[in-house]
């Protein structure tokens, strides 16, 4: 298998075969088995860990923004964390980047965090991208900061929680993602319940099946990038779940 590596990075970067229109003639439904090419491709090479696609995978991370193709932001955590710890610097590097699009940075800091999941001896270097950017949390994007903390309390980052309460206190995070500093408090077990009344919630923001998410009304919300980070927590949800299974 490993003789097929280059011919599948070319897949990855194949581009063109995720965006072929449909010929005429077919119905809208229709779907193309071209379009599934890049995908069959950068898991194959996850399996593979094939070290040497790192840059063809990281460079299709922009398609979560470009294209709004969630794709590459759902595989992306479990490919890289097959490949490995390799991939640590290089997801770093990307996360870093303010040039790159929010949701794709997103989809890098959740790698990060895989990898320290599956590979627990590299979980600090993991961290320590990850709370690099939050740091900078009066530059970042709300949401930006938001999916930052989530991972941070995946891992269990409980040693960094002063930089999650800076960014709180700052009024520089998105509270629908992860709630408010006192939620993340209880996920990281430094207090039992909350203590501190809930502030107002809005029903339309409010995830159904999320009873401590919520967005305070304080603000008039960017109604795409609230619809945005509602669906990849929706979908970081589904998997938190299916995995409790």
């Amino acid at each position: 298998m490993q003789e097929h590596i280059p011919e599948l990075i070319q897949l990855v970067e194949d581009h063109d075969l995720r965006i072929l229109e449909l010929p005429e003639g077919l119905p809208d439904e229709a779907e193309l088995p071209e379009w599934f090419a890049q995908i069959h491709a950068w898991r194959a090479l996850g399996q593979l860990k094939a070290e040497e696609a790192i840059p063809a995978i990281i460079g299709s991370l922009h398609q979560v923004d470009d294209e709004d193709d969630d794709w590459i932001g759902e595989d992306a955590q479990e490919v890289f964390a097959l490949i490995g710890p390799v991939a640590i610097r290089p997801l770093t590097k990307y996360l870093a980047d303010d040039t790159n699009g929010v949701y794709a940075r997103v989809a890098a800091a959740t790698s990060l965090r895989s990898i320290g999941e599956t590979h627990p001896e590299t979980r600090d270097e993991c961290l320590s991208g990850i709370v690099s950017l939050l740091e900078k949390y009066e530059e970042n994007d709300e949401g930006l900061n938001g999916f930052l903390i989530y991972e941070l309390v995946k891992l269990k980052a409980v040693e960094h929680i002063g930089v999650i309460e800076k960014a709180f206190v700052s009024d520089h995070v998105d509270v629908f993602i992860m709630g408010d500093f006192e939620d993340v408090q209880v996920e990281l077990g430094l207090i039992d319940k909350r203590t501190a009344p809930r502030p107002r919630m809005s029903l339309l923001d409010r995830l159904p099946h999320e009873e401590n998410v919520f967005v305070p009304e304080r603000k008039a919300p960017n109604i795409e990038k609230k619809e945005k980070n509602k669906r990849m927590q929706e979908k970081k949800s589904r998997k938190k779940n299916r995995k409790r299974k």
